[in-house]
């Protein structure tokens, strides 16, 4: 009933409309109803438009996040594949047979100075191997598990290593104390700020010649016989990925090729049997006798 009722007058106005839009008074007041819809609508158009650029801009923010995503993720890949290309020419170019083990652990001690690595027993990794980086000696293998190993690098207070300055050849023992240092340093050597730090071979667990770091202060020890040189590694105290000497590889010996020794000219010796000169006899002359 009421929607019937409801029809009935929506037909009477547009009725109203109809005949009364032709005065001039009707014009009026449609032109009039117009503007007051049409002010009505624009701020309803102006709500739309901000809620549509809302939306656009969302849509351009999660764009904008999803490709600075893929820029990281990209040059992450570019940095990585340079690391380890850096790490297979370092590999090649080395004079040891190494192995490539990922660190995929370290101690939560700073000072303790022990990492753990992805390479153990079944790898080849044995107890007293020596750890190093492309920059320099890094630590030892103390502990061989199945599939992992422990190292302690050259932070561990207990760490102790023969090294010597490679310009002097001055020896002494690279340990830590507030820092790396090289005691025991003979105090006749002449050893200067910047001078190279290598391991000496001593002792015959690191081999000789492995770069330790760089001489940054010298001073004398406390009974004044010895220099004490504090030392920066070149190896850094946070890395990824680190080698396994496991064998020191034989240096190559070149291989002398001897040169054909020229040939002595032989006379050419007939294969026809030498004739033999013919001597005459001598002729005997018979003596006469008398009768």
């Amino acid at each position: 009933m009421n929607s019937n009722r409801k029809f009935l007058i929506l037909i009477s106005i547009s009725i109203l409309f109809i005949i009364w839009g032709g005065t001039q008074s009707g014009k009026r007041f449609q032109l009039g109803s117009a503007r007051i819809i049409s002010n009505l609508q624009k701020p309803l158009t102006s709500t739309a438009s901000i809620l549509d650029a809302r939306r656009e801009n969302q849509m351009l923010r999660e764009k904008l996040i999803k490709i600075s995503m893929e820029r990281e993720q990209f040059q992450s890949y570019v940095t990585e594949n340079k690391r380890l290309t850096q790490l297979l020419s370092f590999k090649e170019k080395s004079s040891y047979l190494l192995l490539c083990a990922e660190v995929v652990g370290i101690s939560p001690y700073p000072n303790e100075g022990i990492i753990l690595i992805n390479k153990g027993r079944i790898d080849g990794v044995k107890k007293d191997m020596i750890c190093i980086t492309p920059h320099g000696l890094l630590g030892i293998v103390t502990d061989v598990a199945k599939d992992v190993s422990y190292i302690q690098t050259l932070n561990n207070p207990g760490f102790r290593v023969s090294a010597m300055d490679s310009r002097t050849r001055a020896v002494g023992i690279i340990r830590q104390k507030n820092g790396l240092i090289l005691d025991n340093i003979p105090i006749a050597s002449s050893i200067n700020l910047g001078d190279t730090v290598i391991t000496s071979g001593l002792g015959g667990v690191f081999p000789k010649g492995l770069f330790v770091g760089v001489i940054k202060d010298i001073k004398k020890s406390q009974d004044m016989l010895f220099y004490v040189a504090r030392v920066k590694a070149f190896a850094p105290s946070l890395v990824e990925y680190v080698f396994i000497i496991t064998q020191e590889l034989p240096e190559e010996v070149p291989v002398s090729i001897p040169t054909p020794k020229e040939k002595i000219k032989r006379p050419i010796i007939s294969e026809k049997p030498a004739i033999e000169p013919i001597i005459p006899e001598p002729k005997i002359r018979e003596r006469m006798r008398k009768p």
